[in-house]
């Protein structure tokens, strides 16, 4: 019964690991350099959804980086 209750160390919940902490690095650059490339286009194409715009974008260039970074990252011994 005591089995049951003792947690999994790899299943742990909120665990730091050298592949989450890359990845999260790569999608916070993803984000800060799609945002810094995509505003000024946004900006003269739709003047009034620019930062909106901008940040969706940046939010889908971050999930892509993570999901990619984590994909080599796992790859590495």
């Amino acid at each position: 019964m005591t089995e049951h209750l003792a947690p999994r160390p790899a299943a742990k919940a909120g665990r730091w690991t050298k592949q989450s902490a890359g990845a999260t690095f790569a999608a916070v650059a993803a984000f800060a350099i799609t945002r810094d490339v995509a505003f000024e286009p946004f900006k003269q194409v739709l003047p009034d959804w620019a930062y909106t715009a901008t940040v969706l974008v940046g939010l889908i260039a971050a999930a892509g980086a993570y999901r990619l970074a984590l994909l080599w990252l796992r790859r590495l011994p």
